[in-house]
Order: C-alpha cells, then sequence, then structure tokens
C-alpha cells in the first residue's frame, strides 16, 4: 500500500452517534464557521471562492448503497473513509499536492433544470471533490461532497464530463 498525499482523520468516540457528532464538529470548525461565527469562503488556485454549509456535512459523509441507481439519496449511512478523508478538501482547493483535474458537468436537476457542478479530481488518490456552480455571477460554488472513488465513477466522470484543466500541486 502505498502513502497517501494527505493524513486521513482518525477520530474515536464511544458510540457511532458521538463518532459522527466528533466528525460534523470538525467539519463546521474546518470549513462553514471561523472562530467568530462568521462564513468561511476559500479560494482555489485560479481565484475562485467556494463556500460549505452545515447542512451539506449528512450527504458528504455517508454513502449509498448503490451509486448508480441512488439518484443522489444516500441510504448506507455514515461513511468512516470520506469522513477521514475531510480535510484533505482545503488540501485540494489549495493545490498542495498531487495532479488535480478540474471538469466542468451538467446534469439535470429532479425539477427538470440544468445544473453545471464543478469536479475535482485528485488523480493519485482517486479522490472526488464536487461543488455547485454558483446560481449568479459572483456567488461563491457551493460544496455538495467528497469521496475516494472506485475506477469505475472515475470512467464515468472522464465519460459525461469536460476536462476543463490538471493542474499539479506542489510542496
Amino acid at each position: 500500500m502505498t502513502e497517501s498525499l494527505w493524513p486521513q482523520l482518525r477520530l474515536k468516540a464511544a458510540s457511532e452517534a458521538e463518532l459522527v457528532e466528533k466528525y460534523r464538529s470538525v467539519y463546521l470548525e474546518t470549513y462553514v464557521y471561523d472562530e467568530t461565527g462568521n462564513q468561511r469562503l476559500f479560494t482555489d488556485w485560479c481565484g475562485v471562492t467556494y463556500q460549505f454549509s452545515a447542512h451539506a456535512f449528512d450527504h458528504a459523509f455517508s454513502e449509498s448503497t448503490n451509486y448508480r441507481t441512488s439518484a443522489g439519496i444516500h441510504d448506507g449511512g455514515f461513511s468512516k473513509p470520506r469522513a477521514r478523508r475531510m480535510l484533505w478538501i482545503k488540501e485540494v482547493l489549495a493545490l498542495t499536492a498531487g495532479t488535480i483535474q478540474r471538469y466542468s458537468q451538467s446534469r439535470q436537476t429532479d425539477r427538470g433544470k440544468t445544473a453545471k457542478r464543478r469536479t475535482l479530481v485528485v488523480v493519485e488518490e482517486k479522490y472526488v471533490v464536487v461543488f455547485d456552480d454558483p446560481r449568479k455571477a459572483g456567488e461563491p460554488y457551493r460544496f455538495v461532497t467528497a469521496f475516494p472513488a472506485d475506477q469505475s465513477y472515475m470512467e464515468r466522470i472522464k465519460r459525461t464530463s469536460f476536462l476543463v484543466e490538471t493542474k499539479k500541486g506542489g510542496r
């Protein structure tokens, strides 16, 4: 097994519910609110801004038993593999290591509208971070999810998305 680009977060708790709340706390403190309670904004290597919401945690760090048929509904419960990589998201945005491919994707919403997404893929890790495009010009991209992908999902991204750029990060 090769070493990952970034360390994984491994929290411990007496119960599964406590563990979820510990990871939720790290997510909120790292991505959603600063020390004074203000909404955090992140900027990537292109100067593009990103925003995270508190309610994104449940979707982003849970799993679907079958992503091909789930239509985005996660029925598999809390995902430790996703949560352990939570701190990787800020590393991806900062382009600190690895090869990152930025994809643009359009998809139909459940209301029949076309939604655009920005997907960042860390090639070496097969790690995917997804953001919804802003609804209005000048607004930040909105975090949707982040997860380690399997090979078939990586192929699906390449098939259904447009590769915008590939950037090398470095320390």
